[in-house]
């Protein structure tokens, strides 16, 4: 019995399911931050870290998924290691606060001296 063609369908079955799974990965990385009149705009070139809070609860750190639980040891240890560190926070405009205010606590527990809520500038 030939079982190259069942081999072929298998592995553009497997190459469907990859894109797909990135494509979904991908749509999730949308934030939209709030909107305000006041602020300041960046100009100077840094590197913060970037914590992200998306509308369906879930917490990104530089880009990265990562549980609630294990985001104040990982911000510890990096703060540790660069004590000047600033903490760059997006929250999704539809993120409940029930959802941010343990984040900026972590933040705050971590020893975190520069923290930045990222917002869009409105009207």
């Amino acid at each position: 019995m030939n079982v190259t063609p069942m081999i072929d369908v298998v592995m553009v079955l497997i190459i469907f399911y990859l894109m797909v799974g990135q494509l979904a990965i991908d749509r999730r990385t949308e934030i939209t931050p709030p909107a305000t009149a006041t602020g300041i705009i960046e100009t100077q070139e840094r590197d913060p870290i970037t914590i992200g809070i998306h509308k369906d609860g879930a917490i990104t750190l530089n880009g990265e998924p990562i549980d609630a639980d294990r985001l104040y040891g990982e911000l510890n240890g990096q703060i540790a290691r660069n004590p000047n560190l600033a903490i760059s926070v997006r929250a999704d405009r539809d993120s409940p606060y029930r959802v941010v205010r343990p984040v900026l606590h972590d933040i705050r527990d971590a020893g975190v001296t520069q923290i930045e809520l990222v917002t869009e500038q409105g009207s």
